[in-house]
């Protein structure tokens, strides 16, 4: 028996999911961890609800200065969460 490539069990469980269109839920989780750990803990002070919503994060925020700082630089903040997650889930952030 020929030995391929090895690949991690991550990777074949998101192929399978992503080729069954099983993944759409976890879209949002993913999007969520990613707004967590790639905005840092002062953003994540400060967001009060996050909410992912067919390709859309939807974040509220208690400080206005830093919703408009995020606001000005959304296309940014898009990039690299989708970045953070591996593949483009994020197509728009709405800030309340």
């Amino acid at each position: 028996m020929k030995r391929k490539d090895a690949q991690a069990l991550s990777e074949i469980l998101d192929e399978i999911l992503r080729e069954n269109n099983l993944d759409i839920g976890l879209d949002g989780a993913r999007a969520r961890a990613a707004w967590k750990e790639a905005m840092g803990e002062a953003v994540d002070k400060c967001t009060i609800d996050l909410r992912f919503d067919k390709g859309t994060l939807h974040v509220k925020l208690s400080s206005a200065v830093l919703r408009n700082e995020l606001f000005m630089n959304r296309r940014q903040l898009i990039e690299k969460l989708n970045t953070h997650i591996g593949r483009p889930v994020i197509k728009n952030i709405y800030f309340k």
